[in-house]
């Protein structure tokens, strides 16, 4: 039994925690009639995410996703008029847009970066709800105050990285890119680089979750973003109603501070994006 399929019959906490794992797929049609004729929501994540998704020692998910998944759950009874349960529809990065357009959930609601290339496959639901900017992990002892202080110096990351050209061109930084995040980390541990680049949200999960102290003799620097790349709730084209319900809920979360709060429980410093955010709906 591989392991997405040990996570989808993991069923235990469903009763305390109104989610069940996946096991019929979502039906086909406008999303709310459907989530409201079963009493149930689909939604597409990684359950393996800590500390934003991830199965306590009971069966119970936990983190800060889970926790903005119940306030949506919440919002929806309101509207719907009746209680629901959230379907946990185990998934990868490279199956969970398969997964949406198959039907086998109604949304997905992860660490789903919105890309321009994204944009033409699945709807993102504005606004946005969080954000990753980049993040610089070191050895300790390791003195920066700037990126600019990186210039000329090596720093490893993954293939594709987001960050790497920007950090070539306006920083003067050498990147040694790698295809996996083993390779990357290993490279940082035998010194070929100053440091390793990736999300800001990623190296902190790293730290919070480093219950065996893998990461004792590194830290991550503490230089401000110097760019942000937003999160955001996916559904189908073409579902204009659900598409609203989702966008109602995200926005009250940046007006009452709802994700900002989630984000400091887990142990995240919330990005600038969503001071900005709570700013911004605040006013309005």
């Amino acid at each position: 039994m591989n392991k997405l399929t040990q996570m989808r019959s993991i069923v235990a906490f469903s009763a305390t925690a109104g989610f069940v794992f996946a096991a019929l797929s979502a039906q086909a049609g406008p999303v709310s009639d459907k989530v409201k004729e079963r009493g149930r929501i689909a939604v597409c994540t990684n359950v393996n995410n800590p500390p934003n998704v991830f199965i306590d020692s009971s069966g119970k998910a936990q983190g800060m996703q889970v926790d903005l998944m119940n306030d949506m759950k919440a919002s929806l009874e309101g509207k719907m008029g009746k209680p629901l349960e959230i379907e946990l529809v185990p998934t990868l990065p490279a199956n969970r847009v398969e997964f949406l357009d198959r039907g086998k959930c109604d949304m997905i609601f992860t660490s789903l970066t919105v890309t321009p290339e994204r944009q033409k496959l699945i709807q993102f639901i504005e606004p946005y709800y969080y954000a990753a900017g980049p993040g610089l992990q070191t050895k300790k002892g390791v003195s920066l105050k700037s990126w600019e202080d990186l210039k000329g110096k090596s720093v490893c990351s993954n293939q594709g990285s987001s960050w790497n050209v920007p950090l070539e061109r306006d920083y003067g930084v050498k990147i040694i890119a790698f295809q996996t995040q083993q390779e990357v980390d290993q490279s940082l541990r035998d010194g070929r680089c100053i440091g390793l680049v990736s999300d800001d949200s990623y190296l902190q999960a790293r730290f919070l979750t480093d219950k065996d102290g893998i990461w004792k003799d590194f830290e991550i620097q503490k230089l401000p973003a110097f760019t942000e790349g937003p999160w955001g709730l996916a559904i189908k084209f073409g579902d204009a109603d659900f598409e609203k319900d989702l966008s109602d809920i995200v926005i009250a979360w940046h007006r009452k501070g709802t994700v900002i709060e989630a984000a400091k429980k887990w142990g995240f410093t919330p990005p600038k994006f969503s001071e900005d955010m709570q700013q911004k709906y605040k006013a309005n």
